[in-house]
């Protein structure tokens, strides 16, 4: 689990940096459009970094993969136990699971805030944090919001706003386990490159 925490810290620690940033949009009064166009290129940009981290993560469990498959021909030729690096070779879904593991903590707030809101009829603090952690996509909901003005804040916000927090849950997974198999990919088609020359020289014995 240690891997799989790990490789989805990354993407969660970068939302968080994200929202820094969409703050100092929502700092931003009137000008709606201008907000729109900044906040599409904050999760531009956010989707860009993991999306390029991923890409190099499919390409490395890949790689993995290929070399434990030498060790298991090994084993199985020699009998002889070799260690194996199991957690960190390539499997399709793991890089949507990375982006879950990102979006756990939001996801978990959420639920949480469901339950308290109808148990108690009016707190809303789970559901305001989720929106703090995914605000780059949150931000989408509050446009409205301007630091300068008391009449527009989140005292007339509705509980089930909150929800637009999930937005980041798709994004996110989808960027990383998208990028996660075409680095898997690249790595598979230089691999086959050089079977397939190395059977040009050497025929089928390889």
């Amino acid at each position: 689990m240690k891997y799989y925490f790990k490789n989805g810290l990354f993407p969660f620690i970068y939302q968080l940096f994200m929202a820094m940033i969409a703050f100092g949009i929502l700092a931003i009064n009137g000008l709606v459009w201008l907000k729109i166009i900044l906040a599409l290129l904050n999760v531009l940009l956010y989707v860009f970094i993991i999306a390029s981290v991923s890409y190099k993560d499919g390409q490395e469990a890949y790689k993995v993969q290929v070399a434990n498959d030498l060790e298991r021909r090994e084993i199985i030729r020699t009998g002889e136990d070799r260690p194996l690096k199991i957690h960190e070779e390539y499997k399709a879904w793991k890089g949507f699971m990375f982006g879950f593991i990102s979006c756990a903590p939001t996801v978990l707030l959420l639920i949480l805030h469901t339950i308290v809101y109808l148990a108690t009829g009016s707190y809303m603090g789970l559901g305001a944090i989720a929106g703090i952690l995914s605000l780059m996509f949150f931000i989408f909901f509050r446009l409205d919001v301007s630091f300068s003005s008391a009449e527009t804040s989140s005292a007339t916000i509705s509980w089930y706003t909150y929800y637009g927090a999930l937005v980041a849950l798709p994004v996110i997974m989808l960027t990383t386990g998208i990028a996660y198999i075409l680095g898997a990919n690249k790595v598979r088609r230089q691999q086959e490159i050089i079977r397939e020359k190395q059977r040009q020289i050497y025929g089928d014995k390889i």
